[in-house]
């Protein structure tokens, strides 16, 4: 089914552009492959001013629109569509032309709108959404009118076909990169998305503490409290000499709780009455 790039051009002297009394300055149509957005062929572009704008919607209603022609012969793809849709329905009233209604259009016509798909790009908000917000173009508002007050129609042209490619390339962008939502039709597998590689992390190697270093047996304590295994047991005589002296007394000097003890406290557990001799007294 041949798809066409589609779009109308009006010069609206209100505020807001109204397709039922703007008046239509040109209409651009270009053949694509609508699978990838390629085009098929040259854009054409129907200038009103070249010839007038009863002549330019009576060559598109002659090339697409005759009650003999099957709608599958030209599917619309564009930006926007209603506009000129609403436009077409309102010139051919205009002139005379074989009438064709909005059910003609809109329920027996099939085309393709990407306005929604930008509505979904930007956030579910239809306040900023369109085509200048997802590409370089800038926006054409009040711009054509603009050019067209001071006849300066080769920058209405020229923007013209600017939008015509700037649509195309984001209608291929989507195209080719479709199959990375990991949708696909019943019956069809849809492509996995590529690995995502996670940028390498910068990693330091720790010093060692000084051998002399407080740090040492801290290191070592928590090593051994990360690896679940309890620490060593230290003996009586261990514990005795790792307890500091008091400042300015000697360990000989150094008295227990009320109490002077020449036996060294190893010996001296040796010696403590075992449980059953607990119970008397000498």
């Amino acid at each position: 089914m041949p798809a066409y790039y589609f779009a109308m051009g009006g010069y609206h002297a209100g505020e807001k552009p109204d397709p039922a009394v703007d008046t239509l300055i040109t209409i651009q149509y270009q053949k694509i492959d609508l699978t990838s957005g390629e085009p098929l062929e040259k854009l054409t572009i129907l200038k009103a001013w070249e010839s007038s704008e009863q002549s330019i919607v009576t060559t598109l209603y002659n090339q697409f629109f005759k009650p003999e022609m099957p709608v599958t012969h030209f599917i619309p793809v564009g930006m926007n569509l209603d506009y000129a849709y609403e436009m077409i329905i309102s010139k051919c009233k205009k002139y005379n032309l074989p009438a064709i209604t909005s059910h003609q259009l809109y329920y027996q016509r099939p085309r393709f709108d990407l306005a929604p798909v930008i509505v979904l790009l930007n956030d579910g908000r239809f306040a900023g959404a369109s085509l200048d917000s997802f590409s370089s173009k800038k926006s054409d508002a009040g711009r054509i009118n603009k050019w067209y007050n001071s006849k300066d129609f080769k920058k209405i042209e020229y923007t013209l076909q600017d939008e015509a490619e700037t649509f195309l390339k984001l209608l291929q962008y989507l195209s080719k990169y479709k199959t990375r939502l990991g949708i696909a039709r019943k019956g069809k597998t849809a492509h996995q998305k590529p690995a995502q590689t996670t940028p390498p992390t910068r990693t330091e190697k720790a010093r060692s503490p000084h051998p002399k270093s407080p740090a040492t047996s801290m290191e070592v304590t928590k090593k051994r409290t990360d690896n679940g295994t309890p620490a060593p047991r230290k003996s009586s005589a261990q514990l005795a000499k790792a307890q500091p002296p008091s400042p300015g007394k000697s360990p000989a000097k150094s008295k227990t709780t009320g109490q002077r003890s020449s036996v060294p406290l190893n010996q001296f557990r040796k010696h403590t009455p075992t449980k059953k001799h607990a119970g008397k007294r000498e």
